[in-house]
């Protein structure tokens, strides 16, 4: 459970770290701020916690969070595998 939690972490550390260095049109600025807010967002996704739903700070943050901007992130963490050299990851 322990790297599970980890793992989670992990993605919502990824999330932010790409809202930094996603800068390839004018309205990256814009998903940028979208992501960054998802913070509020970190203790609810951790497997395990205890926190309970997501706050309402989350709901709003994630409320935020464009379509494109979504869209152009899920596409940014689905390719690092390959280009890691590791298999893709298959979600069903």
């Amino acid at each position: 459970m322990a790297a599970t939690k980890l793992g989670a972490l992990a993605l919502v550390v990824l999330f932010l770290c790409l809202s930094g260095q996603y800068q390839l049109t004018a309205s990256a600025d814009t998903c940028s701020t979208q992501l960054a807010n998802l913070v509020s967002c970190a203790a609810s996704v951790v497997p395990g916690s205890s926190v309970g739903p997501p706050s309402k700070a989350c709901c709003s943050a994630l409320s935020s969070v464009s379509h494109q901007c979504a869209c152009n992130t899920l596409e940014i963490i689905n390719s690092l595998p390959t280009k890691c050299g590791q298999t893709a990851v298959k979600c069903s």
